[in-house]
């Protein structure tokens, strides 16, 4: 446990521009706040608000021994807030998600926040789901201050039904030198045999290389429009926070499949325009962790860079 633990936690309840309430918990530093900035907690896709595996609770407790304010609440329809998804497959919940379902949520914490603790900045952080209504919020309010954000998504869930349709070149890699590495091993091949591997995955992966190979590079001029499950809205989010000047901080797992998309969904597709934005946004890669970052070690690596990062951009002097 940090000395600073999780100090002075209080469950509140506001209601969001819909009239539903919104349950959360808020904790606040002992003593002088030492950052007049917040920061709120958004909720990870369909998860509540202690996030996968207590997440959040980690991540609270190190932000608060830092002097920040911290809300983490649940959207409407999760949790313990009021309200209900109409989606009925669980796809069709993270596209609406990505495209900013709960925004409106993150604005009227921030607006309940100024009014009953006069704080006037926020930075906004979360996971997945969270990470991506964190950076769409950003884009529509300016009182958002900076991104911390964990696996962001720049795709949208619902034009990919089957996930290995649009497997990014760097996944399929990161796919293919684990299956190399497994050529020898008895067990490897007892699971390839017993019909429990996703034989389109291991084929994809494998004949990539090939295809490559014997494909015609296209010229620049003849490259199709995009056509994939490439969010049309992160772009113009991400721009408009960076051209701002509003630091953000991007974690992801080594093993993530988001990684790969985001530097070739995202990054090989606008480099003209993200030149000279460099200061502006900070990508860590933790190695060979998992997009929930399930174990310990890749838990205080986050934490370490994040609060290197804080301390950096949003501490008091």
């Amino acid at each position: 446990m940090m000395s600073g633990s999780l100090t002075h936690p209080h469950p509140v309840a506001f209601r969001n521009r819909q009239g539903l309430r919104l349950f959360g918990v808020l904790h606040t530093p002992e003593g002088r706040r030492q950052s007049d900035v917040a920061i709120l907690l958004l909720s990870p896709g369909v998860k509540m608000r202690v996030g996968p595996q207590c997440l959040y609770r980690r991540m609270t407790e190190m932000f608060v021994a830092q002097g920040f304010s911290v809300l983490r609440f649940d959207f409407f329809g999760l949790g313990d807030s009021e309200g209900r998804l109409p989606e009925e497959n669980l796809k069709e919940v993270y596209g609406h998600i990505e495209i900013g379902r709960f925004v409106d949520d993150t604005v009227d914490a921030m607006n309940w926040m100024q009014e009953h603790h006069g704080a006037r900045k926020f930075v906004v952080s979360g996971l997945c789901g969270g990470a991506i209504t964190g950076l769409l919020a950003a884009s529509r309010d300016e009182r958002i201050a900076g991104l911390l954000g964990l696996g962001i998504t720049p795709l949208l869930a619902s034009r990919a039904a089957d996930p290995s349709t649009y497997f990014s070149a760097g996944q399929l890699a990161h796919l293919r030198k684990g299956y190399i590495s497994k050529l020898l091993n008895p067990k490897a091949w007892l699971r390839l045999l017993s019909f429990r591997s996703d034989y389109r995955v291991i084929v994809k992966s494998l004949l990539n290389p090939l295809q490559k190979k014997l494909r015609k590079p296209p010229l620049a001029a003849d490259l199709p429009v995009q056509d994939d499950d490439a969010s049309p809205m992160f772009p113009p989010a991400f721009f408009a926070m960076a051209r701002s000047g509003r630091p953000m901080l991007l974690i992801f797992g080594g093993s993530d499949r988001l990684r790969w998309d985001f530097d070739e969904k995202f990054v090989a597709r606008h480099q003209a325009r993200l030149r000279g934005l460099e200061d502006r946004y900070h990508v860590h890669i933790i190695a060979h962790a998992n997009h929930v970052l399930s174990f310990e070690p890749w838990q205080a690596e986050m934490l370490t860079v994040s609060r290197d990062w804080l301390r950096r951009h949003f501490m008091s002097a």
